[in-house]
Formats: structure tokens, C-alpha cells, sequence
């Protein structure tokens, strides 16, 4: 069914990011950012939507079929008994509160994904862009869901809440240049769709809305987090070289009985030296007997042959789980005795499920893991303030 669209400009609004945030409530996420995409079929599941071109729009049936492909510059559309035309623009518009929508990408191919409210198509890039307009909190319930699974209870899942609001709040013009404002990779956030494996998620995200956490210079923090910190978090410094004052080791002991908390490799020592030799260490020299570095603590560096080789680069070498590590020699190996699953930063998940299971609260657990931070309303903020660091808040 076609009619004329008598407001030209909605198509335009919506894929335009409004700087006034408090009003639009709204984020600009580019979706399946990583692939090539030339065509999706796109098929609206719940709600009312309507398929906006330049100056028409097409009535869409709830399960009706639509591909939207790239075509040079500009996006072709049909459904499966006609062409319905090819534009530079394209929108999905719902009109309801429970508009859903399935995006399956067909070139390449890969799994189908639902996705709440809106989706707008461009060419660019050499692909095909498209882009979910989505509520903030439907935003961070889907974060939520592919960054802490469906297992957890309601207290961590607000405090995971949080992270990903404050973190997608301060990088909002992290891909303006682009035309959008965040990616679904994890460089971003991972956003893998509508949160719908555990309802209490989207409530989560919901009983904490407009809220953010800043630290004691009314900064918003980089939300950091991570599977596992083995019974101690690290220092930000000591990873990232970007100290922050409040990403402070702290002891940790509600994630040890955890299965990620202890883990162990061994490694041939002829591969341990050959990965000496990659790092300017003339090992030739060193007796098997020196090469061990055992800790019971967190360290940072493994000192060997008189040089320094940060455990973040035996991590991604090795790709280790994570590097925090006690290096021993047995049997003509090299024994890692590895604690922990993550980069060990800010928010240990395992543990923050732990507490949660004990009946604390989501502040408590934040303040556990983020030394002198507070939550406090977005809207009480400088308008438009971000955090500087390109940083990926969990890897």
C-alpha cells in the first residue's frame, strides 16, 4: 500500500543524531558493522511500521518480506513480487512502543537478529550501512545481554546497566563522521539486538534510566569491566598506561570459586625462548632454573635477562585469558599458572554476580570496584560531555 508522506523530513530526522539528548532519548547504532553488507532482508515481527523513501510510504504487514540492497550509491528495495524503487535513503519507521523488527543479512549471509524501534539504510563505505535509531535503554538492555549473559539477578544487571550507559553516553560522537554514533563491535559495546533472554534485563536498564556514574570530577568514568579478575583487579595504569584514580586494584574475593578464576598452560621451553628471542632477550645464556617468575600477587612484567616484557604481551602472544600470571619451570616446560578471565580492569563480573547473589545492592557493587565514583543524573551534567579515551571498556 502506498501513500503520499506528507512530513518529507522524518526520513532525514531519522538518521540524523539530535545533539539534545535529553529530548531525542535515542542512539544512532550501526549494525553488523564488521561485515561487507550488500543486501539484509529486513521483515517487521511486532508493531506498526511503515518503510519511508524521499517522498512515499509503503504500508508494511506484520512478517512481510523486504531486501534492501545497495545499488552504486543508493539503496534498491523490493519485496518478493516487485521493485519498489531505489533511493539515496531509506527508513524503517515503527509507531508504536513494541515495534520489533528481524534483519537477516543475506549478502554476506549470517544469523538473523531482532531489533527494537528503528533502522535506517545508506550507501557507503562500499556497502550497505544500516542503522538501528533505538530508545538508550532498549540500547543498554541489548548491551547488557551480550556482555553479561541471561543468568544473572537484577542488581547486577543495574550495575552492568550503568557501565553501559555511562560508557555509550560518553563516546556518542565516537562515529559521527560516519553518520551514526556507536558500532555493535566490542571496540564500542558488543550490541548483538533486542535484549529478550531474561526480562528482568530490560527492567534493569529501565529502573536505572538516566543515570550515569562520574567520578570525583564529576567526569564520566570509563566504565571498565571484565569476566574475571582472579581475586584481584589491576590497576588501569599498569594495562592501559592510562592511570585513572578511580580503577585502583582492590582485592576481590567474591569471584575465586568461580570457574574462570584459575586456570593453567604449559608451554615447551624451546617455544618460551623462541618468544624471548622475538623480544630482544639473548636467552642463550639463562639457565632453565631462571626462567621461572612465581607470584602470588598480581604483577604487571616478567624481568628476565634484564629487560621488562609486560604480562599483556605474553597474554596476546600466548592469547592467554588473561595476564595475570606465575611463570614456573616443570618438567621442561614453562607452567602459567593464570588467575582470572579479562583484562582484570574496573568491574569483575563474576564477582559483582556473587554480591548480587548476597543481597548487595547495585551501588555497593560499584562502589567495590570503582573507587570514589558517584551516580547521579546524566541531565545534571555539562550537555554534550565525553570521555577522551578511545578506550575498549572490556577485551
Amino acid at each position: 500500500m502506498r501513500t503520499t508522506f506528507t512530513i518529507r523530513i522524518l526520513a532525514g530526522l531519522l538518521l540524523v543524531f539530535n545533539q539534545n539528548f535529553s529530548v531525542a532519548q535515542k542512539v544512532n547504532i550501526s549494525i553488523f558493522n564488521e561485515l561487507n553488507l550488500q543486501t539484509v532482508l529486513v521483515t517487521p515481527v511486532s508493531g506498526n511500521y511503515s518503510l519511508i523513501t524521499g517522498n512515499e510510504e509503503f504500508i508494511l504487514r506484520p512478517n512481510q518480506l523486504i531486501y534492501i540492497s545497495k545499488s552504486g550509491d543508493s539503496v534498491k528495495v523490493r519485496d518478493m513480487s516487485s521493485n519498489l524503487g531505489t533511493w539515496k535513503r531509506v527508513s524503517l519507521v515503527g509507531k508504536t512502543e513494541n515495534d520489533m523488527v528481524r534483519v537477516n543479512p543475506v549478502s554476506p549471509t549470517q544469523p538473523a537478529r531482532i531489533y527494537d524501534d528503528n533502522l535506517g539504510f545508506y550507501a557507503d563505505f562500499d556497502r550497505l550501512m544500516v542503522v538501528n535509531l533505538v530508545d538508550i535503554d532498549k540500547y543498554v538492555a541489548g548491551v547488557v545481554d551480550a556482555e553479561a549473559g541471561p543468568s544473572a539477578l537484577m542488581e547486577f544487571y543495574k550495575a552492568q546497566a550503568l557501565l553501559a550507559r555511562t560508557y555509550a553516553l560518553g563516546h556518542l560522537e565516537r562515529h559521527n563522521g560516519e553518520g551514526f554514533n556507536l558500532c555493535d563491535e566490542v571496540h564500542c559495546q558488543a550490541y548483538k539486538g533486542k535484549s529478550m533472554r531474561n526480562p528482568i534485563i530490560l527492567k534493569a536498564a529501565q529502573e536505572t534510566s538516566g543515570k550515569v556514574v562520574i567520578d570525583e570530577n564529576g567526569n564520566l568514568i570509563v566504565g571498565a569491566f571484565h569476566a574475571n579478575c582472579g581475586g584481584e583487579t589491576a590497576n588501569a595504569g599498569d594495562v592501559w598506561l592510562t592511570p585513572k584514580n578511580y580503577l585502583i586494584s582492590v582485592t576481590d574475593s567474591y569471584c575465586r570459586s568461580s570457574n574462570s578464576a584459575n586456570w593453567e598452560l604449559r608451554i615447551p621451553i624451546e617455544q618460551w625462548r623462541e618468544f624471548l628471542k622475538l623480544k630482544g632477550i639473548d636467552e642463550e645464556n639463562i639457565p632453565d632454573n631462571k626462567l621461572a617468575q612465581p607470584s602470588k600477587n598480581r604483577d604487571y612484567a616478567y624481568r628476565i635477562g634484564g629487560k621488562l616484557i609486560p604480562f599483556t604481551e605474553i597474554r596476546n602472544h600466548f592469547k592467554l585469558r588473561s595476564a595475570f600470571l606465575s611463570i614456573d619451570v616443570v618438567s621442561g616446560n614453562i607452567r602459567i599458572r593464570g588467575r582470572g578471565y579479562g583484562h582484570g580492569i574496573g568491574m569483575c563480573q563474576d564477582g559483582a554476580m556473587q554480591m548480587a547473589r548476597r543481597g548487595m545492592s547495585y551501588e555497593k557493587i560499584l562502589d567495590h570496584y570503582f573507587t570514589n565514583v558517584k551516580i547521579v543524573p546524566y541531565s545534571s551534567l555539562n550537555a554534550n560531555q565525553h570521555v577522551d579515551d578511545d578506550i575498549p571498556v572490556n577485551e
